[in-house]
């Protein structure tokens, strides 16, 4: 498939006509950082703009304006704090941009400076706002040394060039901002090119800033942590179903499911601009409970079998044993389930499973189970059910020739089964694996897309 993260015609387009409205509409912002070369190109992932306060709406609304201008239908935001991120796409023309649209900077409800203050450092650059050199040098130290505990190699050359040439007023601003005490040992640091010295102090600095901050201004700060607090609470939490990306992917072996899945994701990956931490691939199972043959291994009672490449190399458990072994592994989902997506649903990211539950009721050979097949889809009801189940299917000969790890009449029986799954979680849907992967993964974005993302 193409490749669609790279800067395009579109992109620049984009880019200026978003610029252009956002002036033309009264907005007061500026880009922070990675801007040099925009609207050709973009040094970074993605574009962060800041804004005033309480002018996020309206921008919202230009946002929208300038899609619909330029025939763009997805989007995706995703809330921190007072920053949101803007996924906007369009898998029809292969499209996909990162825009970040920030409320000022803030940290954990605290906000380094008020957004007044940056903008009287602004500066207009290639026909766009940004930050003069001296005020962007220390929003560079700030965030970085506060938030992250980390400055990269890139911030610490575009930094010592900035201090060289604005050195007397950053100095003044780093007083300003940690104290005469603190300050001057970064200043001193800074003067040597000694970052690590920096870093390695960043806890002293974060706890520094924080607590300047909040006693200049305490009712707002403490207002912003509550905010900060209760968009947490909610997103962790309470997890509401709008935050997960929960998906499964089925089929007999030899199918070609975990190619599949690569695919999805790289493609994904796209047009989130290559943001490779949004996409969780786990195994059949969450595994906060480890295997029983690992457990019997650990406690010297077995030899666990990992010949992998024989999945009904094993003989079946008898009923009291299959039923242990049954209760055992739905207990894992029961628990495993709610704390991976609160874990992933932070960042909205991709929850998929490649094999679920359902295995079990299509292919219980596989886990050495022997119970009634009604008791196997009773506990496949009783765990949380994916948002979309895509199940892949294809004529057996096909799968068979592919792969024979599994009997020609052990292939058409699981195909029908998966059939039947239907009937256990409604979010199913089939996909012809006869088809090329890069038309099933097409398929496949279409109903990510439609299941997921806003629409314009």
């Amino acid at each position: 498939m193409e490749l669609i993260h790279k800067w395009t015609n579109l992109h620049i387009e984009f880019t200026s006509t978003l610029l252009r409205e956002l002036e033309n509409g009264g907005i007061r912002y500026f880009i922070l950082r990675n801007y040099e070369k925009l609207p050709e190109q973009n040094l970074g992932k993605d574009i962060d703009i800041v804004i005033e306060p309480k002018s996020y709406i309206q921008t919202k609304h230009i946002l929208l304006k300038v899609m619909t201008m330029l025939d763009i239908h997805y989007y995706q935001i995703t809330q921190f704090d007072r920053m949101r991120c803007w996924y906007i796409m369009d898998n029809k023309k292969h499209f996909g941009i990162h825009i970040d649209i920030i409320e000022n900077e803030v940290y954990k409800g605290f906000e380094f400076f008020s957004f007044e203050r940056l903008y009287r450092n602004v500066e207009k650059y290639n026909g766009f706002y940004v930050l003069n050199k001296k005020m962007d040098t220390i929003m560079l130290l700030v965030q970085n040394i506060v938030a992250y505990k980390s400055l990269k190699g890139k911030y610490r050359t575009t930094i010592a060039k900035n201090y060289s040439q604005f050195k007397n007023e950053i100095d003044k601003e780093i007083i300003i901002f940690w104290g005469n005490s603190l300050g001057k040992k970064m200043v001193y640091c800074l003067n040597n090119s000694d970052f690590d010295s920096i870093v390695k102090n960043a806890q002293k600095y974060e706890k520094s800033a924080m607590k300047r901050i909040f006693f200049k201004r305490p009712f707002y700060t403490f207002r912003g942590i509550a905010k900060f607090l209760c968009g947490k609470i909610y997103r962790v939490i309470l997890c509401p179903k709008k935050f997960w990306r929960f998906i499964a992917v089925e089929a007999p072996d030899g199918t070609g499911k975990t190619t599949f899945i690569n695919s999805l994701v790289t493609e994904l990956r796209k047009y989130y601009v290559s943001d490779e931490g949004r996409f969780c691939i786990h195994h059949f199972r969450p595994l906060i409970l480890p295997n029983l043959g690992a457990v019997g291994e650990k406690a010297g009672v077995m030899k666990q079998d990992t010949d992998f490449t024989k999945p009904h190399r094993a003989k079946p458990a008898g009923i009291l044993s299959s039923f242990i072994r049954m209760t055992y592994y739905w207990i894992d989902y029961i628990l495993g389930i709610p704390y991976l997506l609160r874990k992933e649903a932070q960042a909205e990211k991709y929850t998929i499973f490649d094999r679920y539950i359902f295995d079990f009721v299509v292919d219980p050979k596989r886990a050495r189970i022997s119970l009634p097949y009604w008791i196997r889809k009773l506990f496949a009801r009783m765990v949380i059910q994916p948002q979309i189940v895509f199940v892949l299917n294809t004529e057996p000969n096909v799968i068979y020739k592919r792969k024979q790890e599994l009997e020609l009449d052990e292939i058409k029986r699981q195909l029908d089964e998966f059939k039947k799954i239907e009937s256990i979680c409604p979010n199913v849907v089939y996909i012809d694996a006869g088809q090329s992967v890069d038309t099933m993964t097409a398929q496949a974005i279409d109903i990510i897309f439609d299941k997921y993302l806003f629409t314009i």
